[in-house]
């Protein structure tokens, strides 16, 4: 979820960014990443990476594949109280998934189609258009490009530490009807924790349902067996873990009314969490199958050009494999959900407290992402005419090309199909990437033109070279 803070006092809304991975370009022996780590393994990465450095007080890992549902903890649950398998925690904007989930259930049922206006939806006759008059749908509020606002204007919250309590559905009406689109619909992804809000809103309407709470308990907490979830505060309260906010003291737990239940107020236990991703992964035959195929079928561009966006879920490229993610926040929680649907497998990683959760969880699915610091090169100065001969496309392999492109005294790279990416001289012919431990030396020179480059990454060497 993305957090608010007082505006009064910061001038500006602090945003939670979601994490890119970087183009990563060939492929390892699968036996060097294929298995997810003992518990003990777990264990100790929790501890060294989050509790020892005091980066989290208290972690649950759920971890998910054909053989079964592990959970490892390490730290407290609160002061001096050890954190224990059952215990709650806030997991942010995880509950995005849901609140999709929700809608490919509702489009298989006939309730609310994806194309659906959300206006058809809403009470009182109000209409929610684009800046060219047309009806936002449902499934732009999925996809995150149906261009309304991170947060809702009108949100003027009474206790800035728990900043949606407040927030009423007179509220978010009040909102709609104030609301002038500044783009088209589906013009481009902007994250929007109200429109989710809106989204979980106008489905319990379509389902009739008494609360946001009742609808997901029915439709997808009593299907899948997860006893320990709840997007009602009131439920499982001694069980929650105390949250702690980036500095380590403890802050309240955030309440979402109806508003804003579906951009973000479910709590759930890492047992649970694991149940929901063997779901998301296909590991069972779940009453849910068919919409879960839905929810994670990509539609549209995501954050970036190299970021895919499902109903909710973000899909990127690893090695060779696609994850499906959604990360999670709260001022006083992180959260990191990932699944490979391919190799049916994922892991939940979630905090008492807020900081970064990305990485631990990746490298928990493929231990080819690393979780030591690196430390860079210095970055020299080389002249426009050395670097006017490193240009061009290379050769990889058979199912790869890598394309050099040099402008205005930068030099980027780009594989087939991925992302292009900025790299660093460090000599006249040696070259690194600080969005991953790439090097690329360039070699003999013929005609002007380098001839090939050395591509260094995880201890492997594979050399491009330059095609006509």
């Amino acid at each position: 979820m993305r957090s608010y803070q007082n505006l009064a006092t910061t001038g500006r809304r602090r945003n939670t960014s979601l994490v890119v991975m970087a183009p990563l370009f060939f492929a390892f022996s699968a036996t060097t990443w294929a298995a997810l780590p003992s518990n003990a393994e777990v264990e100790a990465i929790l501890n060294k990476h989050l509790i020892s450095n005091n980066k989290a007080k208290g972690v649950a890992v759920a971890l998910v594949d054909g053989s079964g549902i592990r959970v490892v903890t390490a730290g407290n649950a609160r002061e001096n109280e050890p954190l224990r398998a059952d215990d709650l925690f806030e997991i942010g904007s995880v509950t995005k998934t849901f609140t999709t989930l929700l809608l490919a259930i509702a489009d298989e049922k006939g309730e609310a189609k994806l194309d659906d206006p959300v206006e058809k939806f809403l009470p009182k006759n109000l209409k929610l258009r684009d800046s060219a008059g047309a009806p936002i749908r449902l499934v732009d509020l999925a996809t995150q490009r149906s261009g309304l606002p991170r947060l809702a204007t009108n949100m003027q919250p009474k206790d800035p530490k728990d900043p949606y309590a407040d927030y009423a559905e007179q509220d978010l009406l009040d909102f709609i009807k104030s609301f002038t689109a500044t783009r088209e619909r589906n013009a481009k992804y902007e994250y929007s924790n109200i429109g989710f809000g809106l989204l979980g809103y106008v489905l319990t309407r379509a389902a009739n349902a008494d609360s946001y709470e009742a609808l997901l308990s029915t439709r997808i907490l009593k299907p899948l067996s997860m006893t320990s979830t709840t997007s009602n505060p009131e439920l499982f309260a001694a069980r929650l873990t105390q949250p702690y906010d980036a500095n380590g003291l403890a802050t309240p737990a955030w309440k979402l009314p109806l508003a804003h239940a579906g951009a973000g107020a479910i709590r759930a236990s890492a047992g649970d969490m694991g149940r929901y991703v063997e779901a998301i992964a296909g590991l069972k035959t779940s009453p849910l199958s068919s919409p879960i195929a839905l929810a994670t079928t990509v539609r549209e561009q995501g954050p970036n050009k190299i970021n895919m966006i499902a109903l909710a879920w973000i899909q990127f490229s690893f090695n060779g494999r696609d994850f499906l993610n959604h990360d999670g926040g709260t001022f006083g929680s992180s959260s990191s959900l990932l699944v490979d649907r391919n190799s049916k497998e994922g892991v939940f990683v979630v905090a008492n407290t807020a900081t970064p959760l990305m990485d631990i969880a990746l490298h928990l699915l493929d231990k080819r992402h690393s979780l030591a610091t690196r430390e860079l090169p210095k970055v020299v100065s080389v002249s426009a005419e050395t670097l006017s001969r490193y240009a061009g496309t290379y050769k990889l392999n058979d199912a790869m090309n890598i394309v050099v492109r040099v402008t205005a005294g930068k030099v980027t790279a780009q594989a087939t199909g991925q992302g292009e990416f900025e790299i660093f001289p460090e000599s006249d012919t040696r070259f690194f990437a600080k969005v991953a431990p790439i090097v690329m030396t360039f070699g003999e020179i013929s005609e002007g033109k380098s001839s090939s480059f050395l591509l260094e990454q995880g201890g492997a060497k594979l050399t491009a070279r330059r095609l006509p």
